[in-house]
């Protein structure tokens, strides 16, 4: 029975003991700290070789970002931000008979709002109506097309 638990004692002491030791490899070193050369089989350029030069026409991991980083093309979706109405005072003209001189009245109308959405690069402004100044008294409505507007940081 006395060797049973000695045996056990042992087999219990080695397998707690070997993990502890397995960790110690390796952890006096964990970066190098001189150059590394690394020799490659085929050198950028020669035949054979799988390189290619980033930011190029080739194919490369550089040349196409995933579409939900800030560097790909216009941006991720950040957020939508509601542009509330806006109200807007207008001079029209009024017509009057021959003789009496011109008149201008001031009327509001109000722009409807709409959602914007902004990403790292800029903002995305949807279809919209607008109200454009014809000429003097004279406002049109129109529908904007969409349109990004960068916000500078590039």
């Amino acid at each position: 029975m006395r060797i049973w638990m000695l045996a056990l004692g042992l087999v219990l002491t080695v397998g707690a003991l070997a993990p502890a030791q397995a960790q110690t490899t390796g952890l006096a070193t964990p970066n190098p700290q001189t150059p590394v050369f690394v020799v490659r089989p085929n050198p950028p350029g020669t035949m054979g070789s799988r390189e290619t030069i980033p930011f190029s026409d080739e194919p490369h991991a550089l040349n196409n970002p995933h579409p939900m980083l800030p560097n790909a093309g216009l941006g991720f979706a950040a957020r939508q931000v509601w542009m509330p109405p806006q109200p807007v005072a207008m001079q029209v003209y009024v017509p009057t008979p021959e003789g009496i001189p011109a008149r201008y009245q001031t009327m509001f109308a109000q722009v409807p709002g709409f959602y914007a959405t902004e990403t790292p690069t800029g903002v995305w402004l949807p279809e919209r109506w607008v109200l454009d100044q014809v000429s003097v008294g004279l406002y049109q409505w129109r529908v904007a097309p969409m349109q990004f507007v960068p916000n500078g940081s590039r």
